[in-house]
């Protein structure tokens, strides 16, 4: 009896083990389990007008190599254009009023500079659209990358074609006070160039406000001439080389994700 009391007890004690030991093992699997992160999209944001949702799928802006464009050489020296070219910068020169003067200034790089106004209505329109700063950064960059890719190719051209400036086959036309002619070649115009590039580009953009960048662009022309430093045909082919450049960056855009263009205001406050 004492010996069969005795088998029980071991049997029962073995079997109160092994449940305490199954018993451990489904805790530490819920315990396991609950501790797995639940898949959920986010953390639960939302908004009913989210500012630039796709951004982060957005393409690099690609920009052309400038030193790849080329224009045909400028008129001779003594060509008939170069000379009508002067006799109509002579006359300007003779005739400079103190408004004038004033666009010289406006326009002249020594006091602020070109691109330095190109990149100042750049940031007004993103204020005026009120553009999120992922959209704010990428016409940034196409408007700076536009007037990088036409520098680069001016002064490719530039120093290809070693054109003297109007004042060093005429001396008799006169600067205005504090200027000097620049230091590079005449052609083609940089500041045509430039300012052709950023005004395309910035038309295409913001196509309501076209007029006023085209105004600037012809102003930032007019400027040179008015200051001797550059004959027309210097700014003719200033625009053709700009606007070139800009219709390729432009095309360069059309499959990149992004906005394309922006023709009326974003609602709410877009953090730029």
């Amino acid at each position: 009896m004492k010996k069969q009391l005795f088998v029980t007890s071991i049997f029962g004690l073995i079997l109160i083990f092994l449940m305490a030991g199954c018993n451990k093992e489904n805790l530490k699997a819920d315990t396991q389990k609950e501790e797995q992160p639940k898949e959920v999209k986010g953390l639960g944001w939302e908004h009913d007008n989210p500012a630039s949702p796709t951004a982060g799928e957005w393409k690099p802006v690609d920009l052309p190599d400038g030193s790849k464009y080329t224009l045909d050489p400028p008129p001779a020296n003594n060509s008939d254009i170069t000379k009508a070219d002067l006799e109509e910068l002579r006359k300007l020169a003779e005739n400079r009023t103190e408004e004038d003067i004033k666009i010289i200034q406006r326009w002249a790089s020594e006091i602020i500079g070109p691109n330095t106004r190109w990149m100042a209505i750049t940031e007004e329109m993103l204020k005026k659209y009120s553009l999120s700063p992922p959209e704010a950064a990428r016409v940034h960059q196409i408007v700076s990358g536009a007037i990088y890719t036409a520098s680069v190719a001016a002064f490719h051209e530039k120093y290809r074609y070693l054109r003297p400036r109007p004042t060093h086959l005429d001396s008799s036309i006169t600067l205005i006070d504090n200027f000097e002619v620049p230091a590079h070649p005449a052609y083609p115009s940089a500041h045509a160039t430039t300012g052709s590039a950023a005004s395309t580009v910035l038309s295409y953009i913001f196509p309501n406000d076209k007029e006023i960048f085209i105004d600037m662009s012809k102003e930032s022309d007019l400027s040179r001439k008015l200051a001797g430093v550059h004959y027309e045909s210097d700014n003719i082919a200033g625009r053709k080389l700009g606007t070139q450049i800009a219709e390729d960056i432009i095309e360069g855009l059309k499959d990149d994700r992004a906005p394309l263009f922006y023709d009326e205001q974003h609602s709410g406050n877009s953090g730029h």
